[in-house]
């Protein structure tokens, strides 16, 4: 099974988090898609993960009755495209063209 993405929606048990996911299926009559959402309780050992954090759901054996999952950290979104604006900025000092700020202080 791939892995699923979702929001912790409840952390108060010991070692276990309540995940949201949410996914697009069809309407089985009018094809548009709609949002399902459904509930699953992933193992959590450390205890890290707070309500509304972003986390991946990976498949394992039963831990118990309710939990098949473990739950694990997802990088977040926006570092990226912090790392993929700095390459783009050294990529114009690599090509030897001075910045507008650079010219303004050597003159």
């Amino acid at each position: 099974m791939k892995k699923m993405q979702g929001r912790v929606v409840c952390a108060s048990s010991d070692k276990t988090v309540a995940v949201e996911v949410v996914r697009l299926d069809p309407h089985p009559k009018y094809k548009r898609r709609i949002r399902k959402k459904k509930k699953y309780q992933a193992h959590d050992p450390e205890n890290q993960f707070q309500v509304g954090d972003l986390v991946q759901l990976e498949k394992s054996r039963p831990i118990s009755k309710t939990k098949s999952f473990i739950a694990v950290a997802m990088p977040p979104r926006n570092a990226s495209k912090k790392a993929a604006g700095e390459s783009s900025n050294a990529g114009n000092n690599e090509l030897g063209i001075p910045l507008e700020s650079e010219q303004q202080l050597e003159a």
